[in-house]
């Protein structure tokens, strides 16, 4: 039976002047506070919502809670990329501290259906965090009244829920995007605030602070844990398996306040029914408060509830209950809307307000929730059984690391998997012992393994806010399958991180030699370059004599010869070890230059590779998130460094310092004709320029792309309209959208663009229809749309999936000296695409082997012309 609650507030008026709301304008009025509790005003001297708290006072702020009150603990989870300190406050009744462990043991409990654990004597666990989006700062400003409110509070009813439950504190989900905001709203604060709409305060600068360090929304890798901010809070998040984990947002001006439990047929389809009940009366306590204080909302439209990388989708697939609130942003201290001013104060009201209300309304349903994360895993241990198979294999026989990055964000997630200890054959596939891992279904995340390893494509609602599809195979092109025989041969003990092992190299080597596939060989090639050793790279394949026999290299393998080296032998051995040894990378010693097939080490075969100089096209026309991927790729798993010039600084810039130029996706209407004939010339001259989406799609449209786009038309063509009303509106344009889906692409693997991919079939991600036309001439096409059926996971209307098929993915063309590489698609989707990603360092480093043009003549001169310089030579 759902109990409900009622909590006092005070009425709230705000106005335009520098006049701040006091603490006692925000505090509810059935409580007393504590006077030796310092206010957020005596710590950092101003009201809260005055002006934006920065990252360093909201720490300033916990810390000092955490030396007056005996109900804090605070704990330093991990750093930011700009190393800010992420905090979890443990807030409890202080005997609750004396014994935490036993009570973080007893609720865990709840959990394990092999422990059976008391719903009574458990505690209530809530994970209450804010602001993930930088500039979404209602959130984490509210943090600082909430934190004051759990030390300060007395009475029966706020001392009775402490005593019951342990609430995990996170004020600032992404500190280093709260502190490019913060900055930004209070260096344009004036006196008399500014509403206006179009003032410099509500229109950040890009980056904007929404996003983290590297341009990354980090409300979506909940689940895929590439950065520190995301790794520390799942780590906590399942250290104590919470019952309810309260995310709080906000969305545009114009709206009012919504919280779950959202659109029903959107949710994600492993969350449970049960789920939706327990968010509904949550709901109703929400409800209740900010009816009390006239506020407006809306609980059962937007926001999808389907990717299980989101805030608030990932606990619902763990036995918690997840929430998302969305407040009307003020983006600055006060902003015009359709409602009338929205003030930020008001804003910090509401996410105050449901903080308290998802507190008192979990506490009042104890039993409830507790009971249901118990009937969650236990039915999910009863559901693996009825699975209609018994778990997942998976292999990879050419690179340990994208498996192993896989295996160990499993890992993270509390996900075992064995390794094999025998081969096994599953549907025609050979699944090798020393290669292959097993996933079995019988574990107590079997609800979220269902949700990593979905490849649904048909769905009861197509209508997505986010993404439709994100399977972890596919993402790191590994091989994998249902696993249904009676019994699999695998290790007792589940995959363990491999503890590195030094690498010695052989010191009388004639070279040394390590082939492409593996993840980060670019980034040794790159060290090389950068160390100053002359470093050559295979475009065939060889068998060369090795320390160890025969060994058959592949092509894209990188060769580090004796000869042409400007430093002693022994320093370049000593850099090759210290490099091989940080990316565990095999490295095969050469014992003669005579290969025993293919192509000996003097071949022109086995070029020279040159020191790369990147630049990126930046600004308000490229997307940001798509730019901070590929800074991030080449920056932490290249090791580039890369320059990133805003596009209205581009006329202006000296393009022969750089040998490539990146464009994203993007508009890039800054650009005007000067800007196209200096791209232009410097191609021409040698540059390798490299597009993706809508930067390929400016490079087409501009004449430096040798390809054609596939025109909208031809898309809109392919849906029948019918009759159709008014309100199949939403419904029509969900069919037409690609919804975030993986495709399947067939690589020309002898392409130099493809080397290093063990497979010609490779996954990919595709959130838009950006495909081009098969030019009319051979060997520039590198990968097309697998034909008849390119979809591999996640929504596309069957109409979008005929146009695609069979068209071009990845386009590459000589143009003068320089080449031009054309992506689709986002070949590093949110950096967790590590199957897809290494293509971006195959244009960088083997574009230069592309020879073909567009022109026929063009290549049968230049084919010509290569014969007779080789007979010259002869």
């Amino acid at each position: 039976m759902a109990r409900f609650f009622h909590i006092a507030f005070a009425w709230l008026f705000f106005t335009t002047t520098a006049t701040a709301a006091t603490l006692n304008d925000y505090l509810p009025k059935d409580v007393t506070y504590n006077p030796d509790i310092p206010t957020p005003k005596e710590v950092l001297g101003y009201e809260v919502g005055e002006w934006h708290v920065r990252p360093e006072q909201l720490v300033r702020y916990m810390e000092v809670l955490t030396e007056k009150s005996d109900r804090f603990s605070l704990e330093v989870t991990g750093y930011s990329h700009e190393r800010r300190p992420l905090l979890l406050l443990t807030i409890t009744a202080p005997e609750n501290h004396q014994n935490i462990e036993q009570l973080r043991d007893a609720h865990l409990a709840l959990a394990d259906p092999q422990r059976k654990g008391d719903p009574d004597q458990a505690p209530l666990v809530l994970y209450q965090g804010y602001s993930i989006h930088g500039d979404e700062p209602s959130g984490s400003n509210a943090a600082l009244l909430y934190a004051y409110y759990l030390a300060a509070a007395q009475g029966e009813k706020i001392e009775q829920v402490l005593k019951d439950t342990i609430i995990l504190l996170d004020p600032s989900y992404n500190p280093d995007g709260l502190a490019r905001f913060a900055q930004w709203a209070n260096q344009h604060k004036s006196l008399n605030l500014v509403t206006d709409t179009q003032h410099r305060e509500h229109v950040q600068a890009m980056p904007r602070g929404r996003v983290n360090h590297y341009w990354f929304d980090l409300n979506r890798d909940w689940l895929l844990l590439q950065h520190p901010e995301s790794q520390a809070r799942i780590a906590q998040f399942q250290k104590w398996k919470p019952n309810v984990l309260t995310d709080f947002h906000e969305m545009g001006t114009d709206s009012t306040f919504f919280f779950q439990p959202g659109i029903p047929t959107r949710k994600n389809p492993h969350t449970p029914e049960e789920n939706v009940r327990l968010t509904q009366t949550l709901a109703e306590g929400h409800a209740a408060a900010l009816d009390e204080q006239g506020r407006l909302y809306f609980t059962k439209e937007s926001f999808d509830d389907f990717y299980a990388g989101k805030g608030s989708t990932y606990p619902d697939l763990q036995g918690a209950i997840g929430i998302l609130f969305e407040q009307a942003s003020s983006r600055g201290h006060a902003q015009d809307s359709i409602n009338g001013i929205v003030e930020f104060p008001f804003t910090i009201q509401n996410q105050f307000t449901t903080s308290l209300t998802s507190m008192y309304g979990a506490h009042a349903n104890k039993r409830w929730f507790n009971e249901y994360q118990q009937r969650f895993y236990d039915d999910a241990m009863a559901a693996a059984k009825k699975a209609g198979f018994k778990g997942y294999i998976m292999t990879d026989s050419t690179d340990p690391v994208r498996m192993n990055e896989m295996l160990h964000i499993l890992a993270q997630h509390g996900i075992e998997a064995y390794p094999l200890t025998q081969s096994v054959k599953v549907n025609g596939t050979t699944y090798p012992a020393e290669h292959s891992y097993y996933v079995p279904l019988t574990q107590t995340q079997y609800v979220l393994i269902r949700a990593i390893f979905m490849d649904q494509t048909d769905f009861e609602d197509n209508t997505f806010y986010d993404v439709s599809a994100w399977t972890f195979p596919h993402a790191f092109n590994i091989v994998f399958d249902k696993f249904d025989g009676r019994s699999i041969p695998v290790s007792k003990t589940a995959w363990q991180a491999p503890t590195p092992q030094p690498v010695t190299l052989e010191a009388d080597a004639y070279a040394y030699a390590f082939e492409w596939h593996h993840y980060y060989a670019p980034k040794t090639l790159n060290r090389l370059l950068q160390a100053g050793v002359h470093v050559r790279q295979a475009m065939k394949e060889f068998t060369a004599k090795t320390t160890t026999g025969e060994v058959t290299l592949s092509p894209g393998t990188v060769v580090v010869t004796r000869a042409y080296q400007q430093q002693d032998w022994r320093d370049v051995q000593a850099i090759l070890a210290e490099l091989a040894t940080e990316h565990q990378l095999p490295v095969h010693a050469i014992r003669s230059g005579m290969s025993t097939a293919g192509m000996d080490l003097g071949s022109r075969n086995l070029p020279p590779v040159k020191p790369v100089s990147v630049m990126m096209v930046v600004g308000t026309d490229a997307n940001m998130y798509e730019a901070g991927e590929a800074w991030y790729y080449l920056d932490r798993h290249v090791g580039i460094p890369v320059s990133m010039v805003d596009t209205d600084r581009f006329n202006n810039a000296d393009l022969s310092r750089y040998t490539h130029i990146i464009m994203v996706d993007g508009r890039y209407s800054t650009l005007n004709r000067r800007s196209v004939e200096k791209l232009q010339d410097w191609v021409q001259q040698g540059g390798v320029v490299i597009g993706q989406q809508g930067g390929a799609r400016w490079l087409s449209e501009h004449g430096i792309l040798g390809a054609k786009f596939v025109d909208e038309a031809t898309f809109r063509d392919a849906f029948k309209f019918g009759e159709l009303r008014y309100g199949d509106m939403d419904d029509f344009y969900g069919q037409r959208r690609l919804a975030g889906a993986i495709f399947e692409v067939q690589l020309d693997t002898s392409h130099p663009l493809a080397f290093g991919y063990p497979r010609t079939q490779l996954p990919v991600f595709k959130d838009s229809t950006n495909a081009m036309i098969v030019p009319d001439a051979p060997f520039v096409t590198v990968a097309t749309y697998s034909n008849p059926e390119p979809r591999l996971a996640g929504f596309t209307a069957e109409a979008n999936r005929q146009v695609l098929a069979g068209k071009a993915a990845i386009i590459a063309h000589r143009k003068g000296a320089g080449r031009v590489v054309a992506f689709a698609d986002d070949v590093n989707f949110r950096a967790f695409f590590w199957g897809s990603a290494k293509l971006l360092s195959n244009a960088i480093f083997l574009a230069p082997e592309v020879r073909p043009t567009l022109s026929d003549e063009e290549n049968a001169a230049a084919a010509a012309e290569e014969a007779a310089e080789a007979a010259h030579a002869h």
